[in-house]
């Protein structure tokens, strides 16, 4: 499991919080039987969708794919208290 690491001098939002793990579909179904919301964005990497077709032939971005298979987007908020993530955690921890 890969955690985000917000870069030496910046100052992250944390509007989405993406994992990345290789067992994704391991992690999302331990998070949809717990009933905790998740989303992957980005399956098909941009490179490889039908509007980018023409720039994207032939081009093999091997990290950009392995980011589109392995990512996953968890809950993040102000308002999620700390039993909510904790809940997360350990749904993931079931995985």
């Amino acid at each position: 499991m890969k955690l985000p690491r917000p870069v030496d001098g910046s100052a992250p939002a944390w509007h989405l919080y993406v994992i990345s793990s290789p067992e994704v579909t391991s992690v999302e179904d331990a998070l949809r039987a717990a009933g905790v919301e998740h989303r992957g964005y980005y399956r098909i990497p941009v490179h490889r969708q039908a509007a980018m077709r023409q720039w994207g032939a032939g081009v093999e971005l091997p990290f950009t794919e392995e980011a589109a298979r392995t990512h996953l987007a968890i809950p993040v908020s102000p308002v999620l208290s700390r039993a909510q993530a904790g809940e997360v955690a350990g749904a993931i921890a079931t995985a």
